[in-house]
């Protein structure tokens, strides 16, 4: 009887500790705000990014150079999947606050993007 009781408060705490995850991985994707077009500080280049919080397509442009597909977070990381079945990039994501990120990573060492904003509400393209 003992060991049921034991088994039952463990599920419990195991239950309410995966609710809380989610909760704040869900806040913090909410915080992040990935989605929409952030522009490189202090240089010409923008990243695009559509979707849900958390996966989506991208456009990363600069210097007249073009880069789009898919993109998806994994932990605090910005995984993105060029099109064309190019290499697969990890790159470290930071929220400094809010509308300002940090992205670190091969390619992309130490950049500073800056969401704009904008008052237009983009619709969602069928999948």
């Amino acid at each position: 009887m003992n060991s049921l009781l034991v088994v039952m408060v463990v599920t419990a705490l195991c239950i309410t500790w995966v609710r809380a995850s989610r909760r704040n991985r869900q806040r913090w994707l909410a915080r992040l705000d990935l989605p929409g077009r952030w522009e490189w500080q202090d240089h010409a280049g923008t990243l695009e990014l559509e979707g849900e919080l958390d996966q989506g397509r991208y456009c990363f442009s600069e210097s007249g150079n073009e880069e789009q597909g898919r993109w998806w977070l994994q932990g605090h990381e910005l995984v993105l999947q060029p099109e064309g079945g190019g290499d697969v990039n990890a790159l470290d994501v930071r929220l400094f606050e809010e509308g300002k990120i940090g992205i670190h990573g091969p390619g992309r060492e130490r950049r500073i993007y800056i969401k704009q904003r904008a008052n237009v509400v983009p619709l969602r393209r069928p999948a």
